[in-house]
């Protein structure tokens, strides 16, 4: 967070096949929260697209500029990493790996949706901590240091995750707003009201599933 001007970076991963859902959903959650006065001495948020391209398109083709690069990473205190049919190839990403390995550093935190914890494992300290991915995908973990793989929204330390259960509600929705409750809870509830939305998954430890059974 820019401790000067009071300013709470978010960016938003996007890469070549990324996941519509998951990345607009999360997207449209968060700037309408951007949209909001925050309270005194609360942050204000600013929330940005950003990857290594000025154009990207989507897993299910929509094609999208993005006016922010990756560079705006090193100022975000969080990073929102979504899914999609891309996400093997963007975790071989060495501008990605390295821009999310520095808000690691700075303890930052990432909210990986579904294989987007592909991308978030792929930063190589997640080696003692739980993930949450799609129930298809939990086999493509063990090509990165995890400790177990679980079902939900599940957080461990600097990393929150969702994936791997039925549930009413979106993934991309559910995480966006518990980013909102952990930095800005105040927009919590005016958000939800004007998207006419509630968190349908609870952060959560359980349901573990060892990776080794996976």
């Amino acid at each position: 967070m820019d401790k000067a001007s009071k300013i709470l970076d978010i960016v938003v991963l996007a890469y070549e096949g990324v996941d519509e859902l998951d990345l607009f959903g999360a997207w449209s959650v968060l700037k309408k929260a951007e949209d909001m006065t925050p309270p005194v001495a609360a942050p204000v948020l600013r929330v940005r697209i950003a990857s290594a391209f000025a154009c990207v398109r989507g897993s299910g083709g929509v094609a999208f500029d993005v006016p922010a690069r990756l560079d705006v990473i090193s100022d975000a205190r969080v990073v929102v990493v979504p899914g999609g049919r891309g996400a093997r190839h963007a975790a071989d990403d060495p501008a990605i790996h390295h821009a999310l390995i520095g808000v690691i550093d700075r303890g930052g935190t990432l909210y990986g949706i579904c294989t987007g914890s592909l991308i978030v494992a792929a930063t190589g300290r997640t080696k003692e901590s739980c993930l949450a991915i799609h129930r298809n995908k939990r086999e493509a973990l063990l090509d990165f240091p995890v400790n177990e793989v679980r079902s939900g929204l599940i957080r461990d330390g600097q990393f929150v995750t969702v994936g791997g259960d039925d549930s009413p509600s979106v993934k991309s929705v559910d995480l966006a707003l518990t980013v909102l409750q952990d930095f800005a809870p105040y927009a919590v509830a005016p958000v939800s009201s004007r998207m006419e939305i509630v968190v349908g998954r609870k952060v959560s430890f359980s349901h573990a599933v060892a990776l080794a059974a996976s």
